[in-house]
This record gives C-alpha cells, structure tokens and sequence, in this order.
C-alpha cells in the first residue's frame, strides 16, 4: 500500500494538487525557521525580535543545507513524490530550493484574491508538455498556516488549461509566453492553501498559483522546490499501467472536456 490514497491520487489528477498531512514534525519545522531566520538576518538584517525590519514579504532564493533542513525531507515525503512522478523516476533531490516567507503581504488592503503575480514555476528552462524539469511543485508548510494569514493561493484544475496550451505548442514556449497564453482567459476555483507546520501539497507542474495576503498571524513560513524528472514524460505508452500518475493527469487533461471555473476573474502575471 503506498504513502498516497486513491482520494489523493484522484484530487491530484482532477483538481491539480494533494496534501500530505504530517509529512515532517511541527518540531522538525521550528529548528527549520531557526535556519530561515538565520540567513535572512544574515542576508537582509531581517531580525526577528524588531518587527521593524520585517518587510511585506522576502524570498530566499537558495538551498539551505543545514542538517535541520535538509531532515524534513523525510523518507515518507520522498515516497509521495515517487507515488506521484513513477517509481525510478524521479531525480531524488530531497531539498528545499526556495524560502517564500509572508510577514504582511497586501495586509493594509480589503483582503481579495490577487489578480497578479499569477505563475507556474520554472524561469530557468523552456516549457513543453512532457519537460522533465520541475516534475512537480512541492510546498513545504514550515508554520501553521490559518485561513487569510498569508497562504499561496492556487487555482484549482488551471493545470488542465496550461496542459492544453502547451500541447498546442509542440516547439515549447517561454515562461512569460505560457502564462499571456493561459492567462488570456479567466481562472478560477481559488484556494487557500492552509494547514499545520509538517504538512506539504504536492502539485501539479502545471497549476497556477500566486502569493496570498496576510491579514493575521506570525510570519509565514514554506518552502517551494521542484521534484525533477530523470528523462521526459512519456504520454503515449504501450502499456496502461506503465502511466505515471502525472502522466494520466496530462492525459486526463488533454481528453476531458475543460470544466468551467468558479468565481473566474482575469489574473496576470
């Protein structure tokens, strides 16, 4: 039996992403932010004792490979990546690559879901429908994550949308070229992501998403990295069962009719 449940496999291929609850301890995520608060003192004179210096949000964009961090990779998260990306498959990097940290983003404006800012990631290669280098989007919650306390916000089944625009071009295109080519139109069936310090969302390579505004709480802490491929997906196998649970999602998106979101708005990068 593996780590996922077939309600998470379902909500990964029709709604963009699942949640493993408990995939680190809330302890192992405090001596984590300890490491945060180091570097970004460090980096920033961000302190944590002089709210004074907190700015409305900062990313540390590196990888922090202090044993602390680096243990809440745990080998229980290690088998949902794999669960997800195929056995084998997956490069096996078990870090985190990207420190988005909230301390009072859009906190003096009436509390709304952002039209911008809106992205998948990936800046640094060419996308298409079968790249291998992000494999999947894994959030790590560092600190409890309340409703309206700064969660990233994602657009439920706008993978389906990026899968379709991609497949329409074969060639690949550029970052800013998929999201004028996604976001020509309106997401929606907006999310909160909320949780408690341990849990991570596993998501789709293809969901878009954004950061949310803070209204309440302590700084918020997560992690972003991406869970790449050893070799390009393969959306036409020979053997049904040989699909990757990423590669059904594709399929999944490339066949069924493109639902109608909920509450859509036009969103921009």
């Amino acid at each position: 039996m593996g780590v996922l449940s077939p309600d998470q496999l379902d909500s990964f291929i029709e709604r963009g992403f699942c949640v493993l609850e408990g995939a680190f301890t809330s302890s192992q995520a405090a001596a984590a932010r300890e490491r945060v608060w180091e570097r970004m003192e460090a980096k920033r004179g961000i302190r944590r004792e002089d709210p004074a210096t907190w700015p409305p949000a900062y990313d540390i964009e590196e990888h922090l490979d202090a044993p602390e961090v680096l243990a809440t990779f745990t080998d229980r998260l290690a088998a949902a990546v794999e669960e997800l990306l195929g056995p084998g498959r997956w490069r096996g990097d078990r870090r985190w690559g990207f420190w988005p940290v909230n301390f009072h983003f859009g906190a003096h404006e009436p509390y709304r879901i952002p039209d911008f800012s809106w992205h998948v990631d990936g800046n640094w290669f060419r996308h298409t429908l079968d790249c291998p280098r992000q494999g999947l989007l894994v959030i790590g919650l560092f600190s409890d994550i309340a409703p309206r306390h700064g969660g990233t916000i994602i657009s439920q089944g706008s993978h389906r949308r990026t899968a379709r625009v991609l497949a329409r071009h074969p060639e690949g295109l550029t970052h800013l070229e998929l999201f004028e080519r996604v976001l020509a139109e309106p997401i929606g069936d907006f999310l909160e992501l909320t949780g408690a310090a341990g849990d991570v969302v596993l998501g789709h390579p293809f969901l878009f998403h954004t950061r949310g505004y803070k209204h309440g709480g302590p700084p918020r802490f997560i992690s972003n990295t991406e869970a790449g491929l050893k070799e390009p997906l393969v959306l036409e196998r020979e053997n049904p069962a040989d699909y990757s649970v990423l590669e059904r999602s594709i399929r999944v998106a490339l066949q069924a009719p493109l639902p109608v979101p909920g509450g859509a708005q036009l969103c921009r990068f």
